[in-house]
């Protein structure tokens, strides 16, 4: 069951790695950049490839055992909101609210 554990949290940290935005990579992104209808409509198809390929994997986890159906069902809705939110924002990654930094009072 621990490695079942860890397979899944290899998993969701490897999908977290791929869609990180550029902001964590150090590289600032334009606010106002936007795709053309082509290139979003190739970046949706490729998308919606990934997303049916990690519900599969999801899926296979409720078959073996590792995940409960309805958690299951549940990170697969979650999924499919992520998908619309992307598609809604023209699959073009928002940057990361501001954070605020914690300064360091020297006296």
């Amino acid at each position: 069951m621990k490695k079942a554990a860890l397979s899944l949290a290899a998993f969701f940290i490897t999908a977290m790695v791929f869609t990180m935005p550029a902001h964590a990579a150090g590289t600032k992104m334009p606010s106002t950049m936007s795709l053309t209808e082509q290139q979003k409509k190739e970046i949706e198809s490729l998308e919606k490839e990934v997303l049916e390929k990690r519900k599969h994997v999801i899926s296979k986890y409720v078959e073996y055992g590792v995940l409960p159906k309805e958690k299951a069902e549940h990170i697969k809705q979650h999924m499919d909101r992520r998908f619309n939110m992307m598609k809604q924002n023209g699959f073009v990654p928002k940057p990361p609210p501001h954070k605020l930094e914690k300064r360091h009072h020297h006296s």
